[in-house]
């Protein structure tokens, strides 16, 4: 098993100065958060092009980033999530800045979202085409709190219900996340759209991350659901402009 110290070592080592530190913390070696905060922090790409879940939310500062070609800006308060299979490159921090990096392992993180995945699937993909939320100064507050909350549950001394007391806060920080995700992509379908929609496929994409890897027909996934190829097929393209085919080839080689 990959050390994910190790891994958010290699992404900063060399990157801290005099004018830029950090503070780490882990919960073993299912997540480990750390607080930067400083003038700039400069990286050239995630460590090894691989892992398990990792993002940043930044209070403070601009973004900078190459993803898949496009060079892209972000002013703070922002989120981004290091979406694979994108290709991440010539990540750059300026300013004065306050950001904290996050990296889960998968297992824990799927165990922490387990109970959201399938109310959330339905904007998965689309999220992951482009990853990065930008916060109003009211939701900032909110967010800002609550990752706040996560990296000081991993400061204190380690008992009985720590690892139950940080799944609960990454949960409540992803709630959070997510709710803010739903406001900005609630005039994408009307809801009667949604009714209509948003079941099948979101019911087909939680299938779809699950068992992928043992079933890789369209077949099997519409017997699950109880709908026909057709329309299943119908549903996918209305909401993520691909076949269920694709979709399912995208996460097999993912």
């Amino acid at each position: 098993m990959r050390n994910l110290k190790d891994f958010v070592s290699d992404w900063i080592r060399d990157k801290e100065t005099d004018e830029c530190r950090g503070d780490m913390v882990n919960c073993g070696n299912e997540l480990v958060m750390v607080r930067l905060e400083g003038d700039g922090l400069l990286n050239y790409g995630l460590p090894d092009g691989r892992h398990d879940h990792a993002a940043l939310f930044i209070m403070r500062g601009e973004l900078h980033l190459t993803l898949n070609g496009n060079r892209i800006g972000l002013l703070a308060p922002a989120y981004i999530d290091f979406v694979l299979p994108n290709r991440w490159e010539n990540i750059e921090l300026k300013g004065e800045v306050e950001v904290y990096l996050m990296a889960a392992e998968t297992g824990f993180f799927h165990e922490v979202t387990s109970k959201l995945r399938t109310r959330i699937s339905e904007r998965m993909m689309a999220f992951a085409q482009s990853p990065f939320i930008l916060f109003s100064s009211e939701d900032a507050v909110r967010m800002e709190s609550l990752v706040s909350a996560l990296f000081s549950s991993m400061t204190e001394r380690i008992d009985v219900f720590r690892r139950e007391l940080v799944q609960s806060l990454m949960c409540a920080f992803l709630c959070e996340l997510w709710n803010v995700v739903f406001r900005q992509c609630r005039s994408v379908l009307q809801p009667a759209e949604l009714y209509k929609w948003g079941d099948s496929g979101g019911h087909f994409l939680h299938l779809a991350h699950v068992h992928c890897r043992e079933h890789h027909e369209v077949k099997w996934y519409c017997e699950q659901l109880g709908i026909s190829a057709n329309t299943l097929t119908a549903v996918t393209k209305r909401l993520y402009g691909k076949t269920a085919r694709m979709i399912i080839d995208e996460l097999l080689l993912e």
